[in-house]
């Protein structure tokens, strides 16, 4: 199909087909939409926008976090992700620009789509990835070059993960050489995707090893959910595994004012938990940062990239030693 041919589908003229690719806010929302519709229903790719796009070449590229302002400043992870990214990009003369999304306040979809086809930036850096995430399609259809942080239920796409499921399996494994038999999983939101491999990891690393008992919260990051959980919960485990350092931290804060001398695991080996001394999965979030910004760079040049899968690894510090028997 033709652009010629959508446009005669719609009823409109081949100038507004061309503005919806190329000039979304100049046409009407419903008119908008009826072409989008129409396009992906019957298969029709603006391939002259792609090519355009792949033609032209800024040197520019978007870490687009979907949070609010005050998260990014405050979130670790971010933090050392960037230091990855930025030194790569500052190294081969190439700019990064992190941008803030609120996803209450901004239409995601109408946010990329206008990115992408203001030809302003060469590829973008997915994060915070969902299932079925509507970012991925739109890039896929716009044949835009992005890389995704993580994975999900579909893997379409070029990723940089760290191993989240070998996480909570060594995790896992940490608890059983210390003897623990009640442990405390708490989880961020269980919704996403690393989320959910972390989990799997620890719960199969538990498997057939006797009488262990799991209990299985979700904290979702928030120091207050982490403190009731454990007030819930406060004299039948003996040993805490939490699938971020932030919730970590929590717990440790939480048993040490009430006297609770158990081993306690994290995940993600930031800074807090360097000063903490606490015992953590390292993702190595710098190296992600760096190959999620290699890979994207080579596909923006057209070159062949795959995804890749980075190692995890225990670091044990303080929170082991207590209870050692």
């Amino acid at each position: 199909m033709d652009i010629k041919e959508l446009a005669n589908l719609c009823g409109v003229s081949v100038a507004t087909v061309s503005r919806v690719f190329n000039e979304p806010e100049k046409v009407r929302e419903s008119t908008r939409e009826l072409v989008l519709s129409m396009a992906k229903k019957y298969g029709y790719s603006p391939h002259s926008v792609a090519k355009s796009l792949r033609k032209r070449f800024t040197g520019l590229f978007l870490l687009a976090v979907l949070s609010e302002v005050e998260r990014v400043f405050e979130d670790s992870y971010t933090s050392k992700f960037l230091k990855g990214a930025v030194g790569y990009f500052s190294e081969n003369n190439l700019k990064l620009v992190v941008d803030v999304v609120n996803p209450n306040k901004t239409n995601v979809i109408e946010y990329y789509r206008s990115l992408v086809l203001s030809k302003m930036i060469d590829g973008v850096i997915l994060m915070d990835l969902k299932d079925d995430d509507e970012r991925v399609e739109l890039l896929n259809e716009l044949q835009f070059p992005y890389v995704c942080v993580g994975r999900n239920n579909r893997n379409n796409f070029i990723y940089v993960d760290s191993d989240n499921y070998n996480g909570g399996y060594i995790a896992a494994e940490h608890f059983l050489s210390l003897r623990r038999k009640k442990l405390l999983f708490v989880g961020g939101d269980p919704t996403l995707p690393f989320e959910r491999d972390r989990r799997n990891g620890f719960f199969n690393g538990c498997k057939g090893h006797g009488d262990i008992t799991i209990v299985e919260e979700y904290g979702y990051y928030d120091e207050k959910k982490v403190k009731e959980i454990l007030e819930i919960y406060q004299g039948k485990f003996d040993g805490i595994f939490c699938t971020s350092d932030v919730m970590a931290y929590a717990a440790l804060r939480f048993c040490e004012r009430n006297g609770i001398d158990v081993p306690i695991v994290g995940f993600d080996n930031i800074h807090l938990s360097e000063i903490a001394n606490l015992t953590t999965v390292d993702q190595h979030i710098e190296v992600v940062g760096t190959k999620a910004a290699e890979k994207l760079y080579r596909l923006s040049r057209g070159q062949k990239v795959d995804s890749e899968l980075i190692s995890t690894e225990l670091i044990v510090r303080g929170t082991k030693r207590f209870l050692i028997p």
